[in-house]
């Protein structure tokens, strides 16, 4: 365990349930149906893995409860964290092996700074139906129409878990260049996701991004409503992250672990998410209730778990054009971004079939 990780969150960690430190399948969890070509390893090896509990990483909770990281020969030990950029030092360093959360400004300047680290696959996406993440209005500003435009949103408070460079920071950024804003244009407060419904109750924010259930819970409450549409649907800036000792030294470990999520997403797709193993699975590491989970919104996830490799760069401009990241030239894509374990997966398993 790694006393440094134990944190209480204030982002979406907020939701976390307690988890064990080693978050091996238990003996209640159906039998996974072995693939032809996958092969068994003779013993559980260990990967340490920090995450963001999330319906965001649905593939991950999955793998565990259905077996199918046991079946690649992982025991995975789990720690939480408040958001992704908390342990990625600690993934450079070879103390974690891999780490599922946001992508953010943090990530682009630690491997600024030279720490090892790729994106080497997506998790969550923004979904073409529905609304798991949204950009909220102030009721009163939507009826009185102070507000009727993006554009409308210039100089007003809007709050962002982890403030400018956050991941939700990024998705604002790109509702305000459809109106030829960016986020120099607002005043970001930064606030974490629970706290936000009350400060549209008291008016003391215009706008915010939280995720669901919160967007459920402020809906709910007439002070906000959802506003400028779809926010790019397809394109996800979560995902999974590799430290390089864990890619240099254990990379048959990581093939193996990628292969066990890339199973777990295909089960997902379409009304697979939904399903009341998978329900069960998300409420054991979020905390969040079967009742809810099968209310709110969901997020979708590639079938073969392929980084998002264009809306990664696109963060990075974003964030430099509004001087959150200050360093030049930009980092190329390939080193933020490993694509192998994502191809080496559906080499194995094959292309996804409906």
């Amino acid at each position: 365990m790694l006393p440094a990780l134990l944190l209480i969150g204030t982002l979406l960690a907020a939701c976390a349930a307690p988890v064990s430190p080693s978050a091996s399948p238990s003996s209640g969890a159906p039998a996974a149906a072995q693939s032809p070509a996958v092969q068994q390893p003779q013993s559980l090896e260990t990967v340490r893995v920090a995450h963001v509990p999330s319906t965001l990483f649905a593939p991950l909770y999955v793998a565990i409860e259905k077996g199918y990281l046991q079946e690649q020969g992982i025991a995975p030990q789990l720690e939480v964290v408040a958001a992704g950029q908390d342990a990625m030092a600690l993934a450079a360093q070879g103390q974690l092996d891999a780490v599922v959360g946001g992508f953010a400004a943090a990530t682009f300047n630690a491997i600024a700074r030279g720490l090892e680290i790729r994106a080497v696959g997506s998790l969550g996406t923004q979904p073409q139906v529905g609304y798991p993440s949204a950009l909220m209005v102030r009721k009163d500003l939507l009826t009185s129409g102070e507000v009727q435009t993006v554009a409308d949103l210039r100089g007003r408070k809007v709050a962002l878990a982890g403030g400018a460079g956050s991941t939700g920071s990024y998705w604002v950024a790109t509702k305000l260049r459809e109106a030829g804003l960016s986020l120099r244009d607002i005043e970001i407060v930064n606030m974490p996701f629970p706290d936000m419904v009350a400060a549209f109750k008291s008016g003391a924010i215009d706008a915010a991004f939280p995720p669901a259930p919160f967007t459920t819970e402020i809906l709910r409450d007439g002070t906000a409503d959802i506003f400028g549409g779809p926010i790019r649907p397809g394109a996800s800036a979560v995902g999974i992250l590799y430290g390089a000792l864990f890619m240099q030294e254990r990379d048959a470990s990581a093939r193996r672990f990628f292969v066990a999520l890339v199973r777990a997403a295909r089960d997902l797709q379409g009304d697979g998410y939904y399903r009341d193993e998978h329900l069960r699975a998300y409420a054991k590491y979020t905390n969040l209730a079967l009742d809810t989970l099968r209310q709110i919104d969901r997020y979708d996830f590639h079938p073969d778990l392929r980084p998002d490799t264009e809306t990664l760069l696109d963060m990075q401009r974003v964030f430099l054009e509004a001087g959150i990241l200050t360093y030049s030239p930009p980092l190329p894509a390939e080193r933020i971004v490993d694509e192998s374990y994502s191809r080496a997966a559906v080499a194995q398993l094959g292309p996804y079939r409906p």
